[in-house]
């Protein structure tokens, strides 16, 4: 075989390497655990059960996924009409009102879907032992809320405000 032919030959060997390796490490993260499709409900409050014992893990779970069963369809209406409303202003003419009513619509929407949730946490907390109690409730401390604020202030202004708390120790509202 002559030089070009073998430097053809290298070169397309390399090329097919690379796109079989690459393929394998693909699959292989892929079939990792975790990269598979997200169990039903909410994933943070799905993995609170593991806090509880395995009775009670088991009606834990069923209770976010029916929960979240028919909160998530109001969850989605609510994303659906925040974006339909963001759609609506590049009509023209625009509707201001009209926009400002269909995103308080969706807040209400997503209000209720996530009292439904807190009510069936708080509904199901209520039945466990104390003991399960106090572990389930650190734990939704830790996940929904993150670590204890430090501070006088309780953590970070938000960025709107200028990172300055207002002289009553509130953030401040941004200027119009």
């Amino acid at each position: 075989m002559s030089r070009r032919g073998l430097l053809i030959a290298l070169i397309v060997s390399l090329a097919v390497n690379v796109f079989v390796l690459g393929g394998l490490v693909g699959v292989a993260l892929i079939g990792l655990p975790g990269r598979g499709p997200p169990p039903p409900g909410p994933p943070r409050l799905l993995a609170l059960g593991e806090t509880l014992t395995p009775a009670q893990r088991d009606a834990w779970k069923a209770t976010i996924r029916q929960t979240a069963a028919t909160g998530g369809p109001k969850l989605m209406r609510a994303r659906q009409m925040r974006r339909e409303a963001w759609r609506a202003l590049t009509a023209d003419p625009v509707n201001p009102q009209a926009a400002l009513a269909a995103l308080d619509q969706a807040r209400t929407l997503e209000f209720q879907a996530r009292s439904e949730m807190d009510r069936a946490v708080v509904g199901f907390a209520a039945t466990l032992p104390l003991d399960e109690r106090r572990k389930l409730g650190e734990a939704l401390v830790k996940t929904r809320h993150g670590p204890p604020m430090q501070g006088p202030m309780q953590g970070p202004m938000p960025a709107w405000s200028g990172g300055r708390p207002a002289p009553d120790g509130e953030p401040t509202l941004p200027d119009r």
